[in-house]
């Protein structure tokens, strides 16, 4: 896909056509191109109307979905789709009428070829995915297993390339960033919604882009112990940079006595040694929630931020990325002083049902419709845990949906790990005051302390529903009811 556009086809259609639509939607997908289908991008509360412009104005090509109901009373927005779109020399955009059925066209449409979509047939969809392909590449099915290919369990932050990443609205937002100047970039989610593997994403599409990164994991970069000082912690962070960096020789870290030393050394010694932009990405920076200096080392990241507003200066040069999971406020109150309310935001959603429909695919596991629902209603599209899924019904080894649906919060079910880790986590981190608020929101629907809801809407296991509290799904509902 061409850098200057998100979307690789946007599909302009009528709401009568929506089942015929939502097939080809589904094969142009498969085929590797992405697919701008308004139930797939709009979400409740969206500006419906700025999402499909937004959708237009990024799309290298347009669809049109010809019938009998697009071409009478749903006319009028598709000629407006069109003139929003239509590039009349087709030098950077594509424009193809599609024909779903026998339907009179408009003068304007007339002289264009179309594209005979009656008979769905796959000769007809090689074509039409060849048109679509803005830079001419061959289509690649991401059907794993029509490859042959072995699928590991789904464990960890998946690569860049790995065929099994669903792209959601998120994606769309941080590659576009990736392709801008040096921006603050915040990721949030619940726990294994997948901020780890879009940061992962989000960095390659910055180096595509001719920037250097680095990648700071918390999570394996320092111990509990390197955490507890200060000064330890900063040293660490320095020397994983310059190492990452390659080792400048004008640019050896110094042992951080203070964070003003720090910072001099990010601007002073980093930046002004190394050519063009520096994106520094943090991950699992929950695990600075609790330290004595997390206010302060907030308050530093704001200040690299600020910073870029002088232009004189070296930092305009700087990017920053953070993933989080903890609700902000429990990282720093004062919003002057904090990093996660400036730059992009970007929030990470559940899968809907047709990526899980997708993933079906993907993994050929062969879920009827109605399997497919009741495993939505058992997870709630949440991305780790319906990869879990697939991959306990397609193995090896494998075990039945019948089977995966009853044991599915037992101790020796296809969740069980994931499920006592859960567990083991709650105790660990707040004893045994947040596990029982899991159990009061399971059974009661609420939560007396709201610090507690914030830790568990971070651990992926609760959300809001109104005016009541309730576990992310109905598999934690069950796990957790029976402690």
């Amino acid at each position: 896909m061409s850098a200057k556009f998100l979307w690789d086809v946007f599909l302009s259609h009528s709401a009568h056509d929506k089942e015929q639509v939502r097939r080809l939607a589904e094969k142009l997908r498969d085929a590797g191109l992405r697919v701008w289908l308004d139930e797939w991008v709009i979400q409740p509360g969206d500006d419906i109307y700025a999402a499909i412009e937004h959708g237009l104005e990024y799309a290298g090509t347009l669809i049109l979905c010809m019938s009998q109901a697009s071409m009478g009373s749903d006319w009028g927005t598709l000629e407006r789709n069109t003139t929003l779109f239509r590039d009349p020399q087709n030098r950077e955009r594509r424009f193809i009428p599609l024909m779903l059925e026998d339907c009179k066209r408009s003068a304007v449409i007339s002289r264009l070829a179309y594209v005979d979509w009656r008979d769905e047939d796959e000769e007809t969809l090689t074509k039409l995915i060849q048109s679509c392909q803005a830079t001419g590449k061959k289509a690649k099915t991401r059907s794993l297993r029509r490859q042959g290919q072995i699928i590991s369990p789904p464990t960890g932050a998946m690569s860049s390339d790995n065929r099994l990443y669903i792209e959601r609205e998120a994606d769309v937002y941080a590659m576009a960033a990736a392709q801008q100047a040096a921006e603050t970039v915040i990721i949030k989610a619940p726990r294994q919604m997948g901020k780890s593997s879009l940061l992962i994403r989000y960095l390659a599409a910055c180096r595509d882009n001719g920037k250097r990164t680095v990648f700071l994991d918390l999570a394996s970069l320092v111990t509990r112990a390197d955490m507890a000082d200060y000064r330890t912690f900063l040293t660490l962070i320095a020397h994983e940079i310059w190492d990452q960096l390659g080792q400048l020789p004008n640019a050896v870290p110094p042992t951080m006595l203070k964070q003003s030393e720090m910072i001099k050394y990010i601007e002073r010694s980093l930046l002004g040694t190394i050519k063009g932009e520096l994106v520094i990405a943090f991950d699992e920076m929950d695990r600075v929630l609790g330290q004595d200096y997390q206010s302060d080392f907030f308050s530093m990241l704001r200040f690299w931020h600020n910073q870029r507003a002088d232009s004189s200066s070296h930092w305009p040069r700087l990017g920053l990325a953070i993933a989080i999971s903890t609700e902000p406020y429990l990282f720093i109150s004062d919003v002057m002083r904090s990093p996660f309310n400036v730059g992009l935001n970007i929030e990470l959603r559940l899968f809907k049902e047709a990526e899980c429909q997708y993933l079906n695919r993907l993994y050929q596991a062969r879920l009827s419709k109605n399997q497919l629902r009741q495993l939505m209603g058992l997870l709630n599209g949440h991305p780790h845990l319906t990869h879990l899924a697939f991959y306990a019904l397609t193995g090896p080894p494998s075990m039945d949906f019948l089977s995966l649906m009853q044991k599915a919060s037992a101790k020796d079910g296809p969740f069980s790990a994931h499920l006592r880790a859960l567990e083991y986590k709650l105790e660990d981190d707040a004893g045994r005051g947040v596990l029982a608020a899991m159990k009061e929101i399971v059974n009661e629907g609420k939560v007396s302390n709201r610090s507690d809801f914030y830790r568990l809407h971070g651990a992926g296991l609760a959300r809001e529903d109104g005016i009541r509290v309730i576990p992310t799904n109905e598999l934690y509902a069950r796990f957790f009811g029976n402690l």
